[in-house]
């Protein structure tokens, strides 16, 4: 029956449209960021409001992704493998929109470097993403991909620790420690999610090998 029934390849298509949508929104955060302090508060809600539709973007692409795999008899890798990376992508996407949120709802004033290290490290993790997923077609040379987005996540932990460390030691005022920590707790999670779909990538790899 496999021989007979041609594998759907629209797959690899529209997990690449997801993927390169997580990249658009990486972009954005990593620019809001690094402008933040240029930006009035009502330019940083409207900047927020650009990654907010990057994110309804994701989850538009997500819903075309599942409602084909609901029609879809044979696909090119498992059905499940497919859902887990659609979902997981759409995952980043959320919780990139969820930081931007954060920074104008708790009125963060002040971008330190530990947020800039992270944000451009979640940058590197979804482009290195975002060069892997095309490649699952073939299914070569994938390893190269998940190696580097797992040395990228260790990276993150690094610098998430290091960030909390400064922010007990010398901050006095209360509220900002709870604003930082739950920024920087955010951005380590966008690296972890990174590295959720670089399992799910390195899985499929062993599978098919």
């Amino acid at each position: 029956m496999h021989w007979l029934v041609p594998k759907e390849e629209k797959f690899f298509e529209m997990l690449t449209e997801q993927s390169e949508n997580a990249l658009e929104g990486a972009k954005e955060l990593r620019a809001f960021v690094n402008d933040y302090s240029k930006f009035e508060r009502s330019e940083r809600k409207s900047k927020a409001h650009v990654i907010k539709s990057i994110e309804h973007k994701g989850d538009e692409i997500t819903h075309r992704i599942i409602e084909k795999l609901n029609k879809t008899f044979i696909t090119p890798i498992d059905k499940e493998d497919i859902h887990q990376m659609a979902v997981l992508l759409d995952d980043v996407i959320d919780l990139i929109n969820a930081v931007a949120l954060r920074f104008v709802l708790l009125g963060v004033e002040r971008i330190d470097g530990h947020i800039i290290k992270l944000v451009d490290i979640i940058h590197s993790s979804v482009a290195e993403l975002n060069k892997s997923i095309p490649d699952l077609r073939k299914l070569k040379d994938m390893k190269g991909h998940y190696v580097k987005i797992h040395s990228l996540e260790n990276e993150a932990d690094d610098v998430y620790h290091e960030a909390l460390s400064e922010l007990f030691h010398f901050y006095k005022n209360s509220i900002d420690i709870i604003k930082y920590k739950e920024i920087y707790e955010l951005l380590e999670s966008i690296t972890d999610k990174c590295e959720d779909v670089a399992n799910v990538v390195e899985s499929i790899v062993v599978k098919h090998a």
